[in-house]
Order: structure tokens, then sequence, then C-alpha cells
């Protein structure tokens, strides 16, 4: 038991910062990291079982980290001691705190978080503070834009973890311009962040018949009209996004093996449409062909 606790604490300190790690946990700990480094930032998601992991001032002394961390608690229920108090968090909470402050993070449930990890040079000039001082937590409501804002960070952070080609270079932009919007922070232009949001929200809502600006707009913490200059700054336009969105998931589920017996007209009620007529000449406007053509163009292409 010891030696995996051991091995835990090594991979710490190698991967993310130098910390004491304990369990009560009968198979001692049982976890799972992954980690990109990247320009300015590092990406982290862990699984694992209950325990607990102490960053105490001789570890800050051995091993200054010079950073400010942003855990997003995804599953799990956990507490965090500090110099001025105790917090308690729960599945989508959050928390921001200075790595080179002495700490105890337990978990007392099985776990999975996200962290955002950044040096404390790129924090300074993003927040103008060189430490957010006490431990912040930011309680995740399940609905309102901040929500919103946490979930697209994740999606950029597990989305880089898990993607096998090379990361791009502005995603460590979009998750600084995301973390700003989260923290309430006001260095630098926050526009790609809330276009960020607001293609997630669209693609987990473009089913929605009553999906609109309005309602995305809303749902990502801006006006409408600001909702389509963000759009319009890439060309692009809030309608025009949902729209090809619906039709890029109708094309997909036309071509599938899987959708052979659904009609058309209930896959094109099934993302958005409310009219069939609608959806016949929206996609042969976008694709060229129709949606009855899509699907006999999949059918052609298998086994």
């Amino acid at each position: 038991m010891s030696h995996r606790v051991g091995l835990w604490e090594e991979r710490n300190e190698q991967s993310l910062i130098g910390l004491n790690v304990s369990t009560l946990a009968k198979d001692s700990v049982v976890s799972t990291m992954y980690n990109l480094s990247l320009s300015r930032l590092r990406f982290t998601e862990i699984y694992g079982n209950d325990h607990i992991i102490e960053r105490a001032a001789s570890n800050i002394k051995q091993l200054p980290a010079d950073s400010v961390l942003f855990c997003l608690l995804l599953e799990g229920n956990a507490f965090y001691y500090h110099q001025d108090g105790f917090e308690t968090l729960g599945s989508g909470d959050a928390i921001l705190y200075d790595a080179d402050r002495p700490f105890m993070y337990g978990f007392h449930t099985p776990m999975r978080q996200l962290i955002l990890e950044m040096p404390r040079d790129v924090f300074r000039e993003n927040t103008g503070s060189s430490s957010p001082g006490r431990p912040r937590v930011l309680r995740g409501s399940g609905s309102g834009a901040a929500d919103e804002h946490v979930r697209t960070l994740a999606r950029v952070i597990q989305g880089t973890l898990r993607s096998k080609a090379a990361p791009e270079p502005l995603l460590e932009d979009e998750a600084l311009d995301l973390f700003g919007l989260l923290i309430g922070s006001n260095a630098g232009p926050p526009g790609q962040a809330y276009l960020l949001a607001a293609k997630g929200f669209i693609g987990r809502n473009f089913h929605r018949p009553d999906l609109t600006t309005s309602s995305i707009a809303r749902a990502v913490g801006i006006s409408d009209r600001h909702l389509a200059r963000v759009f319009a700054a890439e060309e692009s336009s809030v309608a025009r996004f949902v729209m090809d969105t619906r039709l890029e998931r109708a094309y997909r589920l036309l071509t599938e093996t899987t959708s052979g017996h659904v009609q058309v007209r209930d896959i094109a009620a099934s993302v958005g449409f409310v009219s069939a007529a609608h959806f016949s000449r929206a996609f042969r406007n976008k694709f060229g062909f129709t949606a009855r053509e899509a699907r006999d163009r999949g059918r052609a292409r298998r086994p």
C-alpha cells in the first residue's frame, strides 16, 4: 500500500506539483492521470478513489511551483483546508488556489477532476495579480452562463488531452479567455470565449425547435446584439451556425447504418426542424443533393 502511495506522490511531483498523499481506502490509492504541457499552460485530468493530497510548507520550500491551479471537480465530493479556513466542493464546483500556499485537498468519494495550471507570470498577465490570495470556490449551479462557461472550458481541456493531433496554439488563448470569464478577469477581449460557449450550447441543444438567438445569448450571459457581433467577427451568424449544425448532424444520421429504417421526416424532426419541406430545401442548398440521395450514398459505401 505504501509503495502505491509513493508512486502517486512521485507521479504528481513529476507531472504536477510536489505533495503528500494518504488514504484509508482498502486498495490504497487507485488513480490515473493524463496531462499535457503546452507553451503557457498545463492541462490535467485525474480519476481516482477516495484520498487526500497535502501540500505542506516543507513541500513548497523543497519544490516551489510558482503557479496557480484552477481545479474543476467533475465527479465526487471534496474538502479543502487552507490557512484561512475550510471549503467543501461537490460535482460541478471549481476551486482556484495558489500552489505555493499550504493546503489539504481531500476526496471522500471516487473522484474525477480537470486542472488548468498556469505559471504565476501567465496568471499575472491575465488577471493583473500575482496570486488569487484566499482560495476561491466557484459553485456549479447546473444552469446559467457560468455553468455554460465551465462546460466549455472542460470540453477544451478534455478535447485537447484526448486528441491524437498536435494541440492548436489557439487552444491556450481559448482556455485563458474562458478562465477570465469564470473569475471575472477583464484582461483581454472575451469574444472568443463567448463564441466557444455559444457553439457548445448549440451543439447540445440543436435538436430543440425553440432554439433562438435570445435563448443562446441568455445561456452564455450576453445580449442578443453582442452575440450577433461575436459570430459576425468570424464572418458567420447565429442562425447560420445553428442551421449548419442541424444539417451536418442530419447528414451523419442519414448515412449511418443504424438509421436506414428511420424516415427522413423523423430525422429532420430529431435535429430541430418543424417543417419537413424546409429541411429538404435547406439540405439540398447546403450539400447539393437531397436527403434521400445522401442516404443512398451512405448505403452504397457500406460493405
